[in-house]
């Protein structure tokens, strides 16, 4: 079952209005929430631009229609973020904004998930692997994308950066918030030109 308060909304609230600034200028920012669950978070953003919510659990997906359905400006959506970034990325969609809030590891967004922004910011969140159970799955798992199965704060950090690289994106972190299970990143993401970023010069 769903548990609000397991998931921290307050402390991600308290980091989005710190990221973002001030809502109160009117922005219009476009946002993608791969993960809105009931709509903490969507809430909160709606106030800075146009949001894509994202979830897939029905009884969890219903919550959240109900407590945004005051918000013109959130367009939600009942699919599985993991298979339908990959339509969002075919369709040249743009965002300013993406939040990466899964119920697991959000590993299998990356790189891919950076050619849908060229400025901006991205929220993830990512679970402590020395706090989690790791079964062999999951040890092959974390393997597979940071070459160790209980990769450091500091390792995560590196290889997000190295995967923004791979769509030339400069990826740069902004905050970090300890949350007991789960740690919370802020990045700001800026596509950067091939030649200028490694001073290679076209002939």
């Amino acid at each position: 079952d769903y548990c609000d308060s397991l998931h921290h909304p307050n402390e991600k609230i308290n980091q989005i209005k710190k990221t973002l600034g001030d809502s109160s200028g009117g922005k219009d920012l476009k946002i993608l929430e791969l993960f809105a669950g009931q709509g903490n978070l969507t809430n909160i953003y709606a106030d800075y631009g146009s949001v894509i919510a994202n979830e897939y659990k029905t009884s969890v997906f219903n919550k959240l229609k109900l407590n945004v359905e005051e918000k013109d400006s959130v367009t939600c959506n009942r699919v599985d973020s993991f298979l339908n970034f990959h339509q969002l990325i075919g369709s040249k969609h743009k965002f300013d904004v993406i939040d990466i809030d899964p119920y697991g590891f959000p590993n299998r967004f990356f790189p891919d998930v950076f050619l849908l922004i060229e400025q901006g910011t991205m929220f993830i969140t990512m679970p402590k692997p020395y706090v989690n159970i790791l079964n062999g799955i999951t040890q092959t798992h974390l393997i597979s994308y940071y070459g160790e199965q209980n990769p450091s704060k500091e390792l995560i950090i590196e290889r997000i950066a190295l995967w923004g690289l791979c769509h030339w994106r400069q990826v740069e972190l902004i905050d970090c918030i300890d949350c007991k299970s789960i740690w919370r990143f802020a990045f700001t993401v800026k596509k950067v030109k091939a030649t200028e970023y490694t001073g290679v010069k076209n002939r």
